[in-house]
């Protein structure tokens, strides 16, 4: 059963740091070089310096980064840059965004989760992860010992209870109101009245909970968790409150009009088996292939919209882009491709997935590159289809691959089925910004009975 409970966060002080938007970053996993450097001309303590410290310090040559971030972590909260709530709370957080033409809102509340091993069948991943991201993020949480970032799941399940309580406290003005740089509002309130915190944590015990967005950060957690474990000396009664137990998520209901998964796109880095005619012609053994012309004017546009409409009409789809004034719609006809899943033991919600249809048929099979090729940065992802365009034309990328985004059902299907998705199958948009909550896992400090 799942459980949740509130947390004593830190948060920035507001009278060291009066402007949120300053100190605030996305998640380390979104963050380009570039992007760091200006988190970190934006102010002295902007959270990059404990998310994503940079490789090198003239300043402490000696260091790594993970024993910078401890040390500004520490120097932080000694000198009150960060100030820890006097009382547990949970803490709902909206985020106001546009995708297209539609403004949206996700609402969720930030709480401390108790880590559970997949095989509970109580928290679910869907995605793939790489072992030399688990060990960065192992590093960091081993020399802070915190939750600095949060990760989103969600949950499915009667809503309207729950909804209330968050709408009650809603209601009021919010500790912290801010706009990040891509446009997005975020609002944070804290919830510390104990009859609906404890309503809440109770509402969700009998309910799965679907990782969408930190399965890095998730499984570092459970190695975390396991290494103080083994380490530990008290009675399991007090051992089992240490909060090395429990990891920080933002939850939000499945069925949020703001759970949104936007695309991601994939660009070949690596030379393809297969090229020119003779891949075009390898893929109509499995795919009806139809040509369409890339605007001038808009090229990822064009794309996008001509994606979109097949994936109404046509089922599974996807495109290429392989240079010159066309891209190609690829729609699958051969079912032997799925029905090769079946037979494999995969379930049938895995075998409808378009990322999977692509991973295996197209970039395994006709491109040639392995899973460990694209484990080794042959492919590189991007959300942009102008840019992938842009890409394949500047000789960046040998092909550029579209894909529709799965949806939320469909994640929480492939999860059930206790199946896994490609890499970067999903991109749950907004992420949740990083600075807004910290959880402290301070070794004696133990959860509420």
């Amino acid at each position: 059963m799942a459980e949740v409970i509130p947390l004593r966060a830190l948060r920035y002080n507001p009278a060291v740091v009066e402007d949120l938007s300053h100190v605030v970053a996305p998640p380390y996993d979104v963050i380009s070089p570039a992007a760091q450097e200006r988190y970190y001309a934006r102010h002295p303590y902007n959270v990059i310096r404990l998310i994503l410290a940079r490789e090198s310090d003239p300043e402490a040559p000696g260091e790594s980064r993970y024993q910078r971030s401890a040390r500004a972590f520490a120097a932080w909260r000694a000198e009150g840059v960060l100030r820890r709530d006097a009382a547990p709370a949970l803490y709902p957080y909206e985020q106001e965004f546009s995708t297209g033409a539609r403004r949206l809102r996700r609402r969720g509340f930030l709480a401390l989760v108790r880590l559970q091993d997949y095989g509970a069948r109580i928290i679910f991943p869907h995605e793939r992860t790489f072992s030399r991201h688990k060990e960065d993020r192992l590093q960091l949480m081993r020399a802070c010992r915190a939750n600095l970032e949060a990760i989103l799941g969600f949950y499915p399940g009667p809503r309207a209870d729950m909804e209330a309580i968050l709408e009650r406290r809603m209601a009021a003005d919010p500790a912290v109101r801010l706009e990040d740089e891509e446009g997005v509002g975020h609002r944070l309130w804290v919830l510390d009245d104990p009859a609906d915190v404890t309503a809440l944590g109770a509402a969700l015990v009998d309910r799965p909970i679907f990782i969408a967005d930190g399965h890095h950060r998730y499984e570092t957690a459970l190695r975390f968790r396991d290494q103080e474990q083994a380490a530990e000396t008290a009675p399991p009664e007090l051992a089992r409150r240490r909060l090395h137990h429990y990891v920080l998520i933002h939850l939000v209901h499945a069925e949020d009009p703001g759970l949104v998964i936007l695309p991601t796109h994939r660009l070949i880095r690596q030379r393809p088996a297969l090229a020119g005619d003779a891949l075009r012609a390898a893929l109509a053994r499995h795919f009806a292939v139809e040509p369409f012309p890339v605007r001038s004017d808009d090229p990822g546009g064009s794309v996008r919209q001509v994606l979109q409409r097949f994936a109404r009409q046509a089922g599974i789809s996807c495109a290429l882009y392989a240079g010159g004034p066309e891209f190609l719609i690829l729609t699958l006809t051969d079912a032997g491709v799925q029905d090769e899943f079946l037979q494999e033991g995969r379930s049938a919600a895995y075998a409808g997935l378009d990322v999977a249809i692509l991973h295996r048929q197209v970039i395994e099979r006709l491109l040639g590159l392995s899973p460990e090729a694209q484990a080794d940065d042959a492919i590189r992802y991007t959300r942009d289809e102008s840019e992938a365009v842009g890409a394949v034309r500047a000789g960046e990328a040998h092909l550029a691959l579209f894909l529709n985004p799965p949806r939320a059902a469909q994640v929480e299907a492939v999860a059930l089925a206790g199946e896994r998705m490609p890499q970067k199958s999903t991109y749950f948009y907004p992420k949740v910004l990083s600075g807004l909550v910290i959880s402290p896992l301070d070794p004696d400090d133990l959860a509420p009975v």
